[in-house]
């Protein structure tokens, strides 16, 4: 395989006023991602700061923002019936996909050609061990059944995403659950450098990346999680955001090519990895999952979703980007992600 994990350690070297004066050494722990170059940082003294970094969720204040918020949600007591767009009848039948408690409607205010909002169960709010399987996977079905009728409709519409951004320090401007779908004539920023990368792989090797990196990590078992069906879930090499966790499919390139048996596991890894993370005392999370260009043949690309968590709902908290990551393009481990894969494995067992 033509897979670098390429890592190496600075030394910071300081007379620190927690040690009196005295000279402290820290280790620095650099890592590049094999296929992208991203770099994440780990430092073991950053351990003693994490409550700084990430403070714990303070569940008064969450639960304050949940009731004052409910009346006037837009998605709660049925009033989505009324207060959410719909899409022509020649898109989607009846303007809304509704399959049990999970309704998608358009964006009112769209990011890109296609922008979708997937109303997540009925439940104004869930903590992150409330997400049930079978409403995840009536939200993952309705957002693939919603970029199927987009495909057959504009198939020049050809790049599509589905996102999450769950409360506001996430990014979240309701608390209401949901999911986001993206489908645009060209691709973002991230998924264009995956698209990419992955092709030069291809060209390089002849081989498709995410079958080798799923490949390698199951064998080496460091940070592979588990298997279910066709999806490995594994911890990143060098992590894009805290936490992150990876769930990939190994030989389906696009959207079009999942199965409902698809839809339904990978509801069943999101589930376990947001239990995961609450035991961990996280309360919100991000996660994108990519599609190749649909419709186009090739074996270059495959499937993959990145979660990763975000800032604990507090007051006043400290966002966790900052000109590390938003202008180098770095990220900091908090957990070093082989230990976040032995983590997350109790929650697969």
């Amino acid at each position: 395989m033509m897979l670098e994990w390429k890592s190496w350690t600075e030394i910071a070297r300081f007379h620190s006023p927690l040690r009196n004066g005295a000279l402290d050494e820290q280790v620095i722990e650099v890592r590049q991602d094999p296929l992208t170059g991203h770099q994440s940082i780990y430092n073991a003294a950053l351990e003693g700061k994490t409550s700084i970094l990430f403070p714990a969720t303070d569940l008064t204040y969450l639960e304050e923002r949940v009731a004052a918020s409910r009346q006037a949600c837009f998605l709660c007591d049925g009033k989505w019936r009324t207060m959410t767009p719909a899409y022509p009848e020649d898109l989607i039948p009846g303007g809304r996909i509704v399959q049990n408690e999970v309704v998608l409607f358009p964006n009112l205010f769209s990011l890109s050609a296609y922008h979708a909002v997937v109303m997540v169960g009925e439940k104004h709010h869930r903590h992150l061990n409330d997400f049930p399987e079978d409403l995840l996977a009536d939200a993952v079905s309705a957002a693939l059944d919603f970029v199927r009728a987009c495909f057959q409709k504009t198939p020049d519409v050809r790049y599509f995403t589905i996102n999450a951004n769950y409360l506001f320090p996430a990014g979240a401007s309701v608390i209401h659950p949901h999911l986001q779908i993206l489908g645009s004539v060209e691709p973002g920023t991230h998924h264009r450098l995956l698209l990419e990368a992955c092709r030069a792989y291809w060209n390089r090797t002849g081989r498709c990346y995410w079958n080798d990196l799923t490949s390698a990590e199951q064998q080496s078992q460091e940070r592979h999680i588990a298997r279910i069906g066709r999806i490995h879930w594994m911890a990143a090499f060098s992590p894009m955001g805290v936490n992150e966790v990876l769930a990939v499919l190994p030989g389906v390139p696009s959207f079009l090519d999942w199965t409902n048996e698809d839809a339904a596991q990978l509801a069943q890894g999101l589930h376990k990895v947001l239990c995961g993370y609450h035991a961990l005392g996280f309360s919100t999370f991000n996660f994108s999952c990519y599609s190749g260009p649909l419709g186009e043949q090739g074996g270059s690309f495959a499937c993959v979703l990145r979660i990763v968590n975000r800032q604990n709902v507090t007051p006043h908290y400290r966002t966790d980007d900052y000109y590390f990551q938003k202008l180098l393009k770095n990220e900091i481990m908090i957990l070093r992600p082989e230990a976040l894969a032995a983590h997350m494995r109790s929650h697969f067992s």
